[in-house]
């Protein structure tokens, strides 16, 4: 009993050491996240342009404005009961 005690207290001692080391980042870390968001990009320099866009209907795309304004006017759904499931039925 007493040598387990030892080794409970030994193997304690060494977590606590070892998580006491200092630790590195990767040169690379995070490059994945920079090389997806530049890839999303189409047009960096779209901000620039002052020409207007050629080919884009002017009817629909009014109509696709009013329908995403709409959208913050009124929420879609009203919660009332909880949304989770735990299999327990609520009433």
């Amino acid at each position: 009993m007493r040598c387990m005690k030892i080794a409970i207290v030994m193997i304690g001692m060494g977590l606590m050491v070892g998580a006491c080391a200092p630790t590195t980042i990767s040169p690379n870390w995070g490059k994945a996240y920079e090389n997806a968001r530049v890839n999303q990009i189409l047009n960096p320099d779209a901000g620039e342009e002052l020409a207007p866009v050629e080919g884009q209907d002017g009817v629909a795309n009014a109509k696709a404005t009013d329908a995403y304004r709409k959208t913050f006017e009124s929420p879609d759904a009203q919660f009332e009961k909880s949304v989770v499931s735990s299999g327990v039925r609520t009433n």
